[in-house]
């Protein structure tokens, strides 16, 4: 995955939630824009504490954006931004 693929992910209007899928069989889901930093080769992605609100992010993930093998985009309802 590119960094500008990623950018627009994150940039959504309305955000729209996914889960990133790593060459390593890990997977992550997105849940908040603002949880995550994109840097130009990688993605430290926030997880958040759960049963917690707001959300408040518990700990991060790096992940490198060339490790990505696919996104697959959840229920809006799975997002943690409120409208």
């Amino acid at each position: 995955m590119t960094h500008d693929e990623m950018r627009q992910l994150l940039r959504q209007k309305p955000f729209v939630p996914f889960r990133v899928f790593v060459s390593d069989k890990r997977a992550y889901d997105v849940r908040h824009p603002r949880m995550n930093l994109l840097a130009e080769t990688y993605i430290k992605i926030g997880i958040p504490a759960p049963d917690l609100t707001p959300p408040i992010g518990d700990h991060t993930e790096y992940v490198r954006l060339k490790d990505i093998e696919r996104v697959e985009m959840l229920p809006p309802e799975m997002s943690l931004v409120k409208p």
